[in-house]
């Protein structure tokens, strides 16, 4: 699965949220914590809402980063059978930069259709909550 996404940000802002933690869970609309495991492995703690009822779950992920390149890719385990490959690559293009992501899942569950769902909406909220960011943060 491939979306692209145009910001209205510059690519060094968009990585710093990409690869710091702590602002990527400032942005993102389901995750409310990561904690740090040491070198680039974290535990995610993510709450999704099915239907009216909210469902909590953790999971490891290990954060990759170039940052000369503005590559990030993100590797999650959820529930321990499925597999989620995320790879971000940023390019500025004039004041804008543009967001490529590949989403590649592995999991013996029938649930490729409805995690792509998730993840369009997702990752569309957690982009336009990084381009309604007012400031630069140092």
């Amino acid at each position: 699965m491939t979306q692209t996404f145009t910001i209205n940000k510059p690519p060094n802002l968009i990585f710093e949220y990409l690869t710091d933690m702590e602002k990527f869970v400032s942005v993102h609309p389901v995750i409310s914590k990561m904690d740090d495991r040491g070198g680039e492995n974290y535990l995610v703690h993510e709450t999704l809402k099915l239907g009216f009822i909210p469902f909590s779950f953790t999971y490891p992920v290990i954060i990759e980063k170039n940052e000369q390149e503005k590559q990030v890719k993100i590797l999650a385990t959820v529930m321990k059978m499925t597999k989620i490959e995320m790879e971000f690559n940023l390019k500025k293009d004039g004041d804008y930069t543009v967001v490529t992501e590949q989403i590649s899942f592995k999991s013996p569950l029938p649930i490729k259709f409805i995690m792509k769902s998730i993840f369009r909406k997702q990752h569309t909220q957690l982009f336009k909550n990084i381009e309604k960011l007012k400031r630069i943060p140092s």
